[in-house]
């Protein structure tokens, strides 16, 4: 996913101190995004492929009080990037599969009103 969020124009990379360190800002409101990979049970993370998968107008609706815990050594993986004020959101979602996390979304990102609403899915 980082390959992904690099060449996005919205997404500011700076390095210093020698390169020694890295933030990632979301440009259009200077924002510091924050990445987290976080794990799943296979019926939270079902839950969570099917409300990203849903039309972008039924989203909020799907997600109501629908709080996902996270698990350890969970079915699901989500990598998540996202800004701190959460008018961003990138997200890609894995499932356990043949030994081995397959991708099972593409890299899906979010802005403004929908980012925020879907960062509640996460945090």
């Amino acid at each position: 996913m980082w390959g992904s969020i690099c060449t996005d124009a919205r997404i500011g990379i700076n390095k210093s101190l020698f390169g020694l360190r890295t933030t990632v800002t979301y440009r259009p409101t200077n924002s510091v995004i924050d990445a987290d990979t976080l794990e799943y049970s296979p019926e939270d993370g079902q839950r969570i492929r099917r409300i990203l998968e849903l039309p972008r107008e039924k989203r909020a609706a799907a997600i109501g009080d629908f709080h996902p815990r996270t698990a350890d050594y969970g079915n699901y993986m989500a990598e998540v990037c996202a800004s701190r004020d959460r008018a961003f959101l990138a997200v890609r979602l894995f499932q356990f599969q043949s030994l081995n996390y397959e991708a099972v979304t593409d890299v899906l990102v979010f802005e403004g009103e929908e980012a925020n609403v879907l960062a509640r899915l996460f945090w």
